[in-house]
């Protein structure tokens, strides 16, 4: 019999391990699955990142180009403010760049708010005034795949002009007034500063007083000094000046201007250093009055009146008393008149009057300043906003012989701003730019009031004999009042040496006068007068500006006794000059633009 073997049941183990093998392969086909989709994500997270940076990169490129913009308008504002302003012209004529694979929206440059008058505090122009303006510049970039960006930048626009003065003198200044004399607007020279008035008359500042060196309490030419020069404190109260540089040396002077003035006076121990104005570094001040000059840099062109002159008038003195044919006369950069319009604006003539002043018999060129704004008025072409005016054909070997000067009557009322400037002295006869104001200025080697009364005819040269003085002031009282609306800058006549410093001879006291100090005439004569103004008032409004001494009205210093009686005085800093729109034409300024500040916009 045949028996057949039965397989054994299989054991526990070998149960198990079939479980398990089945286990793994589940385990294997859910970890293959687990890995897909994490692979998946992976792949699908890396695309994503990638869609994000691409788009992160895209708008960080627009950004970039949007700030590139902004910086394109920030140089082209600085380019407009070279010249100190920012009109409205100015900043509509700003563009932007063009950028491969961006485009721009019109910028908006937007002037926030009015101009802040500010000291500056450090930079070679450090004690001077800025005049700021906020400007808020909205930049807006697109690049092709319709990515957006917008930024805004607020940048400062700073201007420093010449005329932010009441009185600014490079040299020393003397300021020592017979009629009581107001003056409200900061004061500062350079050098020394000499206070004093007559014996019964007042000197009233209203407002700072600088000076990076001393301040004398009595005159420079002589010991002579009174106690009337009132100063007002903080509070607006007059305080009587009863020290200076001498009596209070060092820290003493800070703390009795301290005690008395509230610090409103200052000198070199308080910490006030010289001011360099809106000028080229290293050029000669007395270069802003000169004729043309080939060699002459650009950065002396930018500031030079000849150079900037809208109207470029040379007189030919062999045809002055022609001039008013037109004969004699070149003009660039605006047309001349026509011989008809030339008998109405244009005049001259030799030795029309007596300068008392000088000693010397006046050639006179006129400018009838209404008849030239009515015909140039309405008229781009005839652009003659800055006048300048030179001579040629000039007798240098007589002194006594030829005087040119340049007249301006009629100018009560302006119907545009306008500068006059010329390298010789100047002469306002009549009120100036009274009736409806408008910015204007003065800039020459002197500058001479002639009231509205006066008359050629009352200081002839014929009944003068040359090379003596006036026994007495010419013509009756004036027996008016004058006004001048105009900021000046001309040179001054200055007194030599102190008397009391090395090198100043002294003679026969008292009282003790330099022999050769013969008084310059200080800013009380800084304009010149030549008329008996006893009693009677000149109102001047603007700014006093003297950066050299004259060259041509330098004959001789001032001699009050001998061809005029003084004016009481009331002159005043023009506060509409803090405003860059309200400066005169071509004043010399230094203008910055610098940003401040940089935001996105989301």
């Amino acid at each position: 019999m045949r028996h057949e073997l039965t397989p054994p049941a299989p054991s526990r183990i070998t149960t198990l391990l079939a479980d398990r093998r089945g286990f793994a392969l589940e385990a294997t086909l859910i970890v293959l699955v687990l890995i897909s989709v994490l692979v998946g994500a992976s792949v699908a997270g890396y695309v994503m990142v990638q869609r994000a940076g691409s788009v992160d990169y895209r708008g960080t490129r627009v950004t970039y180009a949007a700030e590139a913009g902004a910086d394109a308008v920030i140089s082209q504002l600085a380019q407009n403010m070279t010249d100190g302003i920012l009109s409205s012209a100015d900043l509509a004529s700003i563009t932007l760049p063009s950028l491969s694979g961006f485009t721009f929206a019109t910028p908006t440059v937007t002037a926030v708010g009015a101009t802040v008058p500010r000291t500056i505090t450090y930079g070679p122009f450090s004690g001077l005034v800025g005049l700021n303006q906020q400007i808020d510049i909205g930049i807006t970039a697109t690049d092709p795949a319709n990515n957006r960006a917008q930024v805004v930048v607020t940048a400062n626009a700073q201007s420093i002009p010449l005329f932010q003065f009441g009185v600014f003198y490079n040299e020393d200044l003397e300021i020592h007034n017979g009629p009581t004399m107001e003056f409200a607007g900061w004061v500062h020279t350079n050098a020394n500063l000499y206070l004093t008035p007559g014996s019964t008359n007042f000197t009233n500042f209203h407002d700072l007083i600088t000076t990076p060196d001393s301040l004398f309490w009595q005159r420079k030419n002589t010991n002579y000094r009174q106690p009337n020069v009132r100063i007002d404190d903080a509070a607006g109260v007059a305080q009587t000046l009863n020290f200076d540089s001498r009596s209070n040396p060092g820290q003493s002077f800070v703390t009795a201007s301290n005690s008395l003035f509230n610090g409103r006076v200052m000198t070199g121990v308080s910490g006030v250093q010289p001011l360099r104005l809106p000028l080229p570094a290293g050029m000669d001040p007395i270069q802003l009055i000169m004729p043309r000059n080939g060699g002459d840099d650009a950065d002396t062109r930018a500031v030079k009146f000849a150079w900037k002159a809208t109207a470029h008038i040379t007189v030919d003195m062999a045809q002055l008393n022609n001039v008013n044919t037109c004969a004699g006369l070149t003009i660039i950069g605006s047309p001349l008149p026509t011989a008809a319009n030339c008998a109405l604006i244009f005049s001259g003539n030799d030795e029309a009057f007596w300068d008392g002043r000088e000693n010397i018999g006046a050639d006179v060129f006129n400018i009838n300043m209404g008849a030239l704004q009515t015909w140039a008025n309405g008229n781009s072409a005839r652009d003659y906003s800055i006048i300048y005016i030179t001579f040629t054909n000039v007798n240098t070997g007589n002194v006594l012989r030829d005087f040119p000067v340049v007249r301006i009557s009629n100018g009560s009322t302006l119907l545009w701003p306008v500068t006059v400037s010329t390298d010789r002295p100047l002469y306002i006869w009549g009120n100036f730019n009274t009736v409806g104001w408008r910015p204007a200025s003065f800039i020459g080697d002197a500058v001479t009031f002639l009231s509205p009364i006066w008359t050629d005819a009352a200081h002839a040269v014929g009944t003068h004999v040359p090379g003596t003085n006036w026994t007495t002031p010419p013509v009756p009282n004036v027996n008016t009042t004058m006004s001048v609306y105009a900021a000046i800058a001309a040179g001054h006549s200055a007194t030599p040496c102190d008397w009391q410093r090395a090198g100043c001879v002294v003679t026969t006291p008292p009282p003790a006068v330099a022999s050769t100090s013969n008084y310059g005439g200080g800013l009380e004569n800084f304009p010149r007068f030549l008329e008996n103004w006893s009693g009677d008032d000149m109102v001047y409004r603007g700014s006093l500006v003297s950066l050299f001494q004259s060259v041509y009205a330098a004959r001789r210093r001032w001699n009050w006794t001998t061809y005029y009686n003084a004016p009481d005085r009331d002159w005043r800093f023009d506060l509409r000059f803090r405003d860059p729109n309200n400066l005169p034409p071509g004043t010399p300024v230094v203008g910055s633009v610098v940003q401040t500040s940089f935001r996105p916009v989301f």
